[in-house]
């Protein structure tokens, strides 16, 4: 008769005092152990540097890089929010290298970066200088076309109720009576306190009701859905390898496309030339035909089907080229995907109430995204592997074969089908012009 012999654990074994290296704990291959090489922190700590008051008294305040590497790590892992993160945190030993704790030190309070990110660094560059700088990586390693950029909006939910919402309004000042003196002019009027009882049935909408805690959210409403308070952002993305190349937070009124002038500055001002616009029909009007072409870029706008002018005209022959069919697969496969991953990156709702501070979440979100082009780029150079991103991320997890051939089936049978359309397009300005 056999017997097996056991090594029995009885928890003892945790109580020991050991020395050990956090370093040793975490693998090389980690994430955020790869990314921590990736940013130049240095310069993270010189542009936060304004925002701190030299010689102040008191003890020394937190590290402005931990905060940024805190709003990174919420982003990358996609976590709800900064309590959810610093309670990860504790034992997780990747973030604390990664924020350079050891492993009995107590971690940031959330308040902490609560304050740094809705006051000390709401109007700074800090976020928006730190996405500029692993956009340049990405351009330097060739992960930028920098000739087309796909753009496309989505609603972000704000962090406010509908219950905030005033559209009674009242006088400032005494009973609201119009001085004899001037008859003509109006008193001075607020936003009337929250009544109590039963509130009255009413519409609201985004011209007769604001929201009191941010007033910055807008009231939306789509048939199916709920009713709820809203931010939209704006991503424009280059093709090549789905890199974010600007974001922008704005009021959810008004066209789209009033943004395209500042997307297309953003961008150039990265350093990408922007030579072609592409977007969804949402973005067609005359203005916005007439902004990209003062900006001397081509738009692969589809024009509204009623549209009627000469530039919805021109704009339905660019959509019917090679280059305008490759555009609409470019914003449906590029422009919604990242909009998708922005989602999942800690973009899905509003942390903070007001334009500005959801930019700095855009941001924060659209830098971790860039952030994994670079490692997945790293790690395709590393091994010797081109081609497709997705292809290369299905290595790492050891599926390359048959994601690999199931890619290159598709782009193989896509290529094949935009020629088939051209020769149909072909044929058929043939027939016209023998009037056949």
């Amino acid at each position: 008769m056999a017997f097996a012999a056991f090594a029995v654990r009885s928890g003892e074994e945790t109580r020991q005092v050991q020395m050990v290296c956090v370093d040793d704990l975490v693998p090389v291959d980690d994430d955020l152990r790869r990314i921590e090489a990736l940013v130049d922190w240095d310069h993270v700590r010189e542009t936060a540097r304004p925002f701190y008051r030299a010689g102040g008294a008191g003890r020394h305040g937190l590290d402005p890089a931990v905060l940024v590497k805190l709003a990174l790590v919420l982003a990358w892992r996609g976590l709800p929010s900064m309590r959810e993160t610093l309670r990860v945190g504790r034992t997780d030993v990747s973030i604390r290298r990664f924020l350079g704790f050891g492993l009995t030190e107590r971690l940031p309070d959330h308040s902490t970066f609560s304050h740094a990110q809705t006051k000390r660094f709401a109007d700074s560059s800090v976020f928006e200088q730190l996405f500029t700088a692993v956009l340049r990586q990405c351009t330097d390693a060739g992960l930028v076309g920098g000739r087309r950029l796909c753009v496309d909006g989505t609603h972000i939910e704000a962090d406010a109720a509908l219950k905030s919402l005033r559209a009674e309004l009242e006088p400032i000042d005494g009973d609201g009576s119009v001085p004899e003196a001037c008859p003509t002019s109006r008193p001075a009027l607020t936003l009337a306190e929250p009544r109590s009882g039963p509130t009255p049935k009413r519409v609201a909408s985004n011209a007769t009701a604001i929201s009191v805690t941010d007033r910055d959210a807008k009231l939306r409403h789509k048939p199916g859905h709920r009713k709820h308070l809203v931010h939209r952002g704006q991503v424009a993305v280059d093709p090549k390898h789905r890199v974010i190349v600007a974001v922008q937070s704005e009021a959810a009124t008004g066209s789209e496309a009033d943004c395209l002038t500042d997307l297309v500055t953003r961008a150039r001002f990265a350093g990408h030339r922007v030579s072609e616009v592409a977007a969804d029909s949402g973005y067609a009007s005359e203005a916005s035909y007439a902004a990209l072409e003062k900006l001397k870029a081509t738009a692969l706008i589809p024009p509204q089907p009623g549209a009627k002018h000469d530039a919805a005209g021109a704009a339905r022959e660019r959509m019917r080229t090679r280059a305008g069919r490759d555009a609409a697969v470019d914003r449906q496969a590029h422009a919604e995907g990242a909009i998708a991953e922005l989602k999942r990156h800690g973009a899905d709702r509003a942390r903070c109430r007001g334009t500005r501070l959801v930019q700095l979440q855009l941001l924060a979100a659209a830098t971790a995204i860039n952030l994994k082009r670079l490692l997945d780029h790293g790690y395709a150079a590393q091994h010797g592997q081109t081609g497709d991103p997705g292809a290369r991320r299905a290595a790492r997890n050891g599926q390359i074969t048959d994601l690999a051939v199931r890619h290159a089936a598709i782009r193989v049978l896509t290529r094949n089908l935009i020629d088939l359309l051209n020769e149909i397009d072909r044929l058929a300005a043939a027939d016209r012009s023998t009037g056949s």
